[in-house]
């Protein structure tokens, strides 16, 4: 696989590809290209198949693929099938076509997730630093593809993905921070865990940091009307020539998707009432890339080890039990702030108080805040 822990975190290990060389893959780069153009047109379901008609020896291709040529193709497939179903202003429908179908789940199967447009793709697969030496960083990241054009959302909705980017980058020194704490428990070297602790509170307030800059740059009715409407999920939609035409039902896009919480709630020794949400959100690690669940569950918690060694023996490490509430403080209002953004950015605008990824939002993030807070030690 193409990830391992870095300072970068869940992010990909190697940049994102901005484009695929090989000339057999050049109508699926045309296609992307103009892609924004169909969809503000309405023309995607029309006239896509012109551009896919050359059929591909899928095997030989991804065969001969590096991997983040494979995780490309993917995100293209998965934006095209995205733009074919969600149409705005067009009917429902409730068949993909194979020229769309076929690839996606032979694609999905090769990169070990579900075939549908999910946060891997869409975030952490789908970005370019302008100045390849500088940082992975809110000023120097465009988005490598759109649904919408310019003047009509693309600004919006490339704010909205390279902000997750940005905390996804922040996120990288908790990260490294968490994973090594289980050889430290194991030293009992309680000076090393204030450090540990004090790195990963401080990552998570740059995390913090960055989610507060959403609002510069996408404004509730553009994200509500050019950005959510492509990426909810599929509700019994058929994949012609796959799953024996069985209809299939997958989870929209959702920052929920991202491993980056799940990994901090192990850690920190965070679990939450047994309910239909935490049904739900373990269900969307089945939309996280493989390697990263696998760190999820590799994640040891801290909690025992801050509770012993700030209450017990001649000199409590009262520092440490600071450090840990800090941790479970920003944590807090990680939560406070995406719940914020739930309520102004959709539940204010809707009915339907279901989120893209298929959850009614409001009172389940409720929910989850004040089981985070239940955390902090006294």
């Amino acid at each position: 696989m193409i990830w391992e822990l870095h300072e970068l975190g869940f992010l990909p290990m190697q940049d994102p590809l901005g484009h695929l060389s090989d000339p057999a893959l050049q109508p699926i780069e045309r296609l992307a290209l103009n892609l924004p153009r169909l969809v503000h047109e309405r023309a995607f379901r029309r006239v896509s198949a012109e551009y896919l008609a050359e059929p591909l020896d899928w095997d030989s291709i991804l065969s001969a693929r590096e991997e983040h040529e494979s995780e490309r193709l993917f995100m293209l497939y998965s934006y095209f099938t995205s733009a074919y179903v969600h149409s705005p202003g067009l009917p429902a429908v409730d068949r993909i076509p194979s020229y769309l179908a076929v690839p996606l789940a032979r694609l999905a199967r090769h990169v070990e997730r579900l075939p549908i447009l999910s946060y891997a793709s869409y975030c952490l697969h789908n970005w370019r630093r302008r100045d390849p030496n500088g940082p992975v960083a809110l000023g120097n990241l465009e988005l490598l593809q759109n649904f919408s054009l310019p003047g009509h959302g693309k600004e919006d909705e490339d704010w909205f993905i390279l902000v997750h980017v940005d905390i996804e980058a922040r996120a990288g020194a908790a990260l490294r921070a968490v994973h090594a704490a289980k050889a430290v428990m194991a030293g009992d070297n309680s000076g090393a865990m204030e450090t540990l602790l004090e790195t990963t509170a401080g990552s998570m307030t740059e995390m913090n940091r960055t989610l507060a800059r959403m609002p510069e740059g996408c404004s509730p009715d553009v994200y509500y009307t050019k950005v959510r409407p492509y990426i909810f999920g599929f509700t019994d939609v058929v994949y012609e020539g796959c799953f024996g035409d069985v209809p299939q039902t997958y989870r929209g896009e959702t920052g929920a998707q991202s491993s980056i919480v799940p990994a901090m709630l192990a850690a920190l020794g965070i679990r939450h009432e047994n309910s239909l949400l935490t049904q739900h959100l373990d269900d969307l690690r089945n939309y996280m890339p493989r390697p990263h669940r696998e760190f999820i569950r590799a994640q040891t918690s801290v909690r025992d080890y801050v509770i012993r060694v700030s209450t017990a023996g001649p000199g409590p490490d009262r520092r440490i039990k600071e450090l840990y509430n800090e941790c479970i403080r920003q944590l807090v209002a990680f939560r406070s702030r995406h719940f914020e953004y739930a309520v102004n950015y959709i539940e204010k605008k809707v009915t339907n108080p279901i989120a893209t990824g298929g959850t009614p939002y409001i009172p389940w993030l409720h929910q989850l805040i004040e089981e985070t807070k239940a955390y902090l030690l006294e």
